[in-house]
């Protein structure tokens, strides 16, 4: 079944977040930068399931080196007709070099959602430990409270298609069965100049289809296609 909504230029002002001073030389954590994004988007699919319609979703991000090793951490809030919610993640990344596969890059990223997931399985908690190497990345999340199913992720970036227009891809999957779950292609879209408090305004169009036959918790199987746009500003 295919159903297009409708794009909805709606956004959140982004909430500004002060920074802190220079940290010394001894310090644990240094280099910090900040961001903030507002994003609405007509469906909130997740995983390949719907979550609500009308999503509006407040990222705050910061990057830092953590004992000399990049790391980043974000909290989000999300409200639609279906769900509010709050997540934690909390990420790094190292670079590695694997026989075969060269210089590759490490990640490891633990996930918290207050509401908990009935994605794939129920789950609230997880950690997911990943590589990246050229333009692709594969991750597997491991559940810590709950049960994920042993999903995880295969994605691509193909980079700037067409002039202003980037493109991504995901495979997820769920390794206890070895079967597919969902494929997504997200299209960032040029972004609009705001000369104001050196904002950018970012709309973006997302396909996902959805495979059947995942028993009970696959509830929105076919394809779907979400609009969306997005209100960021860095620090």
């Amino acid at each position: 079944m295919v159903m297009t909504k409708t794009i909805v230029l709606t956004m959140i002002a982004a909430a500004g977040i002060a920074s802190a001073g220079s940290a010394s030389a001894d310090s644990v954590a240094t280099g910090l930068s900040f961001g903030a994004t507002g994003t609405y988007t007509t469906q909130d699919i997740w995983r390949g399931q719907n979550q609500g319609d009308d999503d509006f979703r407040l990222d705050l991000t910061t990057d830092l080196d953590l004992l000399g090793v990049p790391s980043f951490a974000s909290l989000a809030w999300s409200e639609n007709d279906n769900q509010n919610e709050m997540e934690f993640s909390l990420g790094a990344a190292h670079g590695l070099t694997l026989p075969v596969l060269g210089g590759v890059t490490g990640n490891v990223v633990f996930n918290y959602y207050s509401e908990g997931t009935d994605i794939v399985g129920d789950v609230k908690s997880e950690l997911g430990l990943g590589l990246s190497f050229a333009n692709y990345s594969v991750t597997q999340f491991v559940a810590l409270d709950g049960d994920n199913d042993s999903y995880g992720e295969i994605g691509a970036d193909f980079g700037e298609l067409y002039e202003g227009i980037f493109v991504t891809g995901t495979l997820g999957y769920l390794l206890e069965d070895l079967k597919a779950t969902h494929i997504e292609v997200v299209a960032k879209l040029p972004d609009f100049p705001v000369r104001v408090l050196d904002t950018s305004i970012s709309p973006f169009v997302k396909g996902v289809y959805t495979f059947d036959g995942r028993e009970g918790i696959w509830t929105n199987d076919g394809f779907e296609v979400v609009g969306g746009i997005g209100l960021s500003r860095s620090f």
